[in-house]
């Protein structure tokens, strides 16, 4: 049954939904954004929701405006706005939109493809252990993605082979459309997430039909944060919609922030983090000097045993990395 529509479910008999259906739903989507595709499925994006077609093909079209980078260039000859030091995840997020505001980022154009390199952890999900420390298991894969979804491409024999439609947890044309305010990109996303009458009916989920306004604030946070991360993984995005995507992260209820942190690839970086159902930690890595998406790691921080689940302090759900993503033009071409 698809993840989100069973937790939409349990809706329509309790006010809250069970932990155990919250922990598998998350399970199940964060071992989806990091698994490999091995064959041709259906276009059915899991989160492609209801979108303006003719307003989003528009922004794919579209670049993005340089940003100011001279007082003489702002309203009002004002001064350009200071980097500052980090102490949360909304300084961060703050800097992250100077640096793009300065930067020639255009929109890549809809038939270009967006080639992603991405290095994963081997856990309990996809046959191993659950990984403890440094893990001994490592796979790297390399994916691209038509900007317009019209199709993907990857090596599943050590072989160029090519799909028609996509796998996306998010497509590319719901991620243009979104605000590159953070404000207005939050609140975009917590309608998406919750307006389930305008989503497309997913495989196995009958209608998709759900009531706008049905989860409470804790799934609705939690679909939210999950929502934007999907949107970064395995993406290549215009700095200024990544920084406005790091804001809207800032403002959920219950996001923190890390000043230390590796990635899978030993990278240094600082975390954006939210604990679900008090005992699993979701976290996004980030470069702070680049800004960029570096990848993602879920950790247990508390033993948790309950139908379905027994895990313990320091297991790691899953984890991965995000090596390189820029856009190409055809499929098969690395930078």
């Amino acid at each position: 049954m698809d993840d989100l529509q069973q937790v939409r479910d349990r809706h329509d008999a309790l006010p809250d939904p069970a932990p155990e259906t919250i922990t598998q739903a998350r399970a199940r989507l964060t071992a989806h954004m990091r698994q490999v595709p091995s064959r041709k499925r259906s276009w059915r994006p899991a989160w492609r929701l209801g979108l303006a077609g003719a307003a989003a093909t528009a922004l794919l079209a579209a670049a993005v405006a340089v940003g100011v980078g001279t007082g003489g260039d702002r309203p009002g000859g004002q001064p350009p706005a200071q980097l500052r030091p980090v102490a949360n995840a909304q300084d961060l997020a703050s800097n992250a939109a100077i640096k793009a505001a300065a930067q020639h980022d255009p929109m890549p154009k809809p038939h270009q493809w967006a080639y992603s390199k991405t290095l994963s952890a081997q856990t309990n999900e996809d046959g191993g252990d659950w990984l403890r420390g440094t893990p001994k298991v490592k796979h790297t894969w390399e994916m691209w993605h038509r900007i317009d979804d019209w199709g993907f491409a990857d090596y599943p024999d050590g072989k160029l082979k090519l799909h028609k439609g996509s796998e996306r947890r998010v497509s590319y044309q719901d991620i243009f459309s979104l605000p590159q305010d953070p404000d207005a990109l939050l609140a975009e996303v917590y309608k998406r997430v919750t307006a389930g009458g305008t989503r497309e009916p997913l495989p196995g989920a009958g209608s998709g039909i759900t009531k706008p306004g049905a989860m409470g604030d804790e799934e609705r946070n939690m679909y939210a944060f999950f929502y934007i991360h999907a949107s970064m993984w395995d993406t290549v995005l215009p700095a200024k919609l990544r920084a406005a995507m790091y804001g809207a992260l800032a403002k959920i209820p219950g996001v923190g922030y890390e000043a230390r942190a590796v990635d899978l690839a030993k990278r240094p970086g600082v975390t954006f983090y939210r604990l679900q159902n008090g005992y699993q930690r979701d976290e996004i890595f980030i470069d702070p000097n680049t800004y960029e998406y570096l990848g993602a790691r879920s950790i247990v921080v508390k033993d948790h045993k309950e139908m379905g689940v027994n895990v313990k302090k320091g297991d790691i759900i899953s984890w991965a990395s995000l090596l390189k993503a820029v856009i190409v033009d055809r499929p098969g071409q690395r930078p």
